[in-house]
């Protein structure tokens, strides 16, 4: 340690300094090393942090990742860096700085991989394979959330073929939990005592409080799919409880392609595109309450504008665009055009949107809240087979 700084000063000096500056002070010397990769440094540093907002997506030449930062909504384009997973097309979800990603686009775990990245000290871990994995035919839905003293975990809901052979993944789910603290798999004995189904694939999860949400259906009780109504289905990370969030009664019965989950402001909401020129934006004032659902406004669907991606931590939504631009692939014809997609901020109480100089492909656009973390971060030791810190 520096003769002339006590210790406490450097720590209190360092706690508020942003992580790129302490990926870089590792190689200052090694007591300072050893007190940036210390648990306890790691935790204080990140219950300090500040939100931003993560956006990874895609343009016609790159896959890259941006961050906002704290304050007013807006990108600081020297954050830009590539995203180095092209083939993880499943962003599972995002917590203390660590996004969930997988690659099982086509529901086989043999030949695909889970990862978790931290996009600000640039590493990455592979999970083990998962366990449970039918011989019949199957899709699996996953969660990724941690709790208050950050152990992080990924579950896996796995849905079989029902109703002899016929396509209709449904039932009770088998499920697995992955934690990071003990780098391991292990089967839930208590499967979920309600017949709801989650979504998978790209109707990516909610996580609030500890909580991770999927939008479900729930299976019919007789022949005649028309009883089914949507719902929430929530696991408690700390607990490894399921539970049900109930939907206002108009979303319950909306069609399930027309609805999409979302934290707005640091409430559980959800966004209902009930009609071709708006959405509807809701709202749980009080979570889990049924009655405390609220329509918050209308998000104009006009003049190109598709869908709702996120919404940012003023309870701005983030739309997705669509503008034609000019053209130059196409030799000898510089007035050929083309369409683009980009993000806009749309601003409820004025009703007006701004450009947030984010363009790329509006299925692959990916936003979330986001904190700087030093998890995940590897301790260079002069080898090019680091220590990992704080999990592997």
């Amino acid at each position: 340690m520096s003769n002339y700084l006590p210790t406490d000063l450097v720590l209190e000096i360092l706690g508020q300094l942003p992580v790129k500056s302490l990926v870089r002070f590792l190689t200052v010397s090694k007591s300072w090393r050893s007190i940036i990769t210390s648990p306890a440094f790691i935790a204080s540093h990140l219950s300090n942090a500040k939100n931003r907002t993560l956006f990874m997506y895609e343009t016609e030449h790159d896959s890259l990742v941006k961050f906002t930062e704290a304050g007013p909504f807006c990108i600081n384009s020297s954050s830009k860096h590539e995203f180095p997973f092209l083939s993880f097309l499943i962003k599972v979800g995002c917590c203390d700085g660590l996004v969930c990603l997988s690659d099982d686009v086509f529901g086989d775990p043999s030949g695909s991989h889970i990862i978790i990245w931290n996009p600000s000290v640039r590493n990455h871990t592979v999970l083990p394979k998962p366990t449970i994995n039918p011989n019949e035919s199957h899709i699996a839905v996953l969660g990724f959330g941690g709790v208050a003293n950050h152990a992080h975990k990924v579950v896996r809901l796995v849905y079989c073929t029902i109703n002899n052979g016929v396509v209709n993944f449904g039932g009770r789910p088998q499920v697995e939990i992955f934690s990071l603290e003990t780098w391991s798999w292990r089967k839930v004995v208590t499967r979920v005592d309600f017949t709801l189904r989650a979504f998978s694939g790209f109707r990516r999860q909610a996580f609030l409080n500890g909580v991770v949400h999927w939008l479900s259906v729930e299976e019919p009780t007789d022949d005649d799919n028309t009883t089914r109504r949507n719902s929430i289905l929530a696991f408690d990370i700390r607990d490894e409880v399921f539970s049900e969030v109930n939907l206002p009664d108009k979303l319950a019965s909306a069609i399930k392609p027309e609805l999409r989950i979302f934290v707005i402001g640091g409430l559980f909401g959800a966004v209902n595109y009930d009609g071709c020129e708006s959405c509807e934006v809701w709202a749980m004032k009080e979570y889990c309450v049924k009655e405390s659902w609220t329509k918050l406004y209308n998000v104009p669907l006009r003049f190109w504008v598709e869908k709702v991606v996120a919404f940012s931590e003023r309870g701005e939504a983030l739309l997705s665009i669509r503008r034609r631009v000019k053209s130059y692939i196409v030799a000898n014809n510089p007035d050929t055009t083309r369409v683009k997609n980009y993000i806009v901020a749309y601003d409820p109480d004025t009703r007006r949107s701004r450009d947030v100089e984010i363009d790329g492909t509006k299925e692959l656009f990916y936003i979330d809240n986001y904190v700087e973390s030093l998890l995940l971060l590897r301790e260079f030791s002069g080898s090019n087979n680091g220590v990992v810190s704080k999990y592997r």
